[in-house]
């Protein structure tokens, strides 16, 4: 972009931004009168978008012209000392047109929340919420509000049935050892049952080998007595 091609933006956007406060001062009295300034919030935001963007295109532009030495050194500390002001200029016209014509500055607080906690900066409005009155933005926030208080209730919901199926897994649980050791302790006890059956049939069978032995003998003898009759 040539010199004058850029100065030339640069006096679009000072004119751009006089003619917004303009709009945004009959906003205003809009206001004061008791009027509805709907028609004339969406013109102002409209040329802030268009602002914004031209403000971007001229930062570019001088980006460029210094990369490619087609400015000198003062020339360039002076555009961005005009730029400077183009910047300065677009933060005076987002505040005018966040008070509302001064009759609620509060909505400066609706967009505070994380500046104390955990160090971070103060968040600031977009295009999005310059379109929105403080009382559309404190609806969409009451709604944000209200589905995370769903979602705590649901995640309640969910841990309180966790809860719950895991006292009764542990019940179940404590049932099944007690089935358990019942079961060993009869298992011991056939044991030891069997056991002592055990050694009384080796007692019998020790006694029978003897009754056996006892018989064998006696038939002997008979045999014995027998024969020598049998002789005689």
């Amino acid at each position: 972009m040539s010199r004058d091609s850029w100065l030339s933006d640069y006096d679009g956007l000072v004119q751009l931004g006089d003619d917004i406060m303009e709009r945004i001062n009959e906003r205003n009295r809009t206001l004061r009168n008791g009027g509805n300034p709907t028609k004339v919030s969406v013109g102002i935001r409209g040329m802030m978008n268009q602002y914004g963007k031209g403000l971007n295109n001229v930062k570019q532009a001088l980006t460029k012209a210094s990369s490619a030495y087609h400015i000198t050194d003062r020339e360039l500390d002076r555009r961005q000392d005009m730029l400077s002001n183009l910047f300065s200029r677009q933060k005076q016209i987002n505040m005018a047109f966040q008070q509302e014509g001064g009759t609620d500055p509060s909505r400066g607080n609706l967009f505070q929340g994380s500046e104390g906690g955990g160090g971070g900066s103060r968040p600031e409005e977009t295009a999005y919420t310059r379109g929105q009155t403080n009382d559309d933005l404190r609806m969409q926030h009451q709604v944000m509000i209200d589905e995370q208080d769903r979602g705590l209730e649901a995640l309640s919901g969910a841990l309180s049935r966790q809860k719950e199926i895991g006292l009764a897994i542990g019940d179940e649980v404590e049932y099944q050892n007690e089935i358990i050791d019942d079961l060993g302790n009869r298992v011991d006890r056939t044991n030891e049952r069997l056991i002592k059956t055990t050694r009384a049939v080796r007692k019998v069978q020790m006694k029978a080998s003897d009754t056996g032995m006892c018989c064998i003998v006696v038939l002997l003898l008979i045999a014995i007595i027998v024969v020598g009759a049998v002789k005689w």
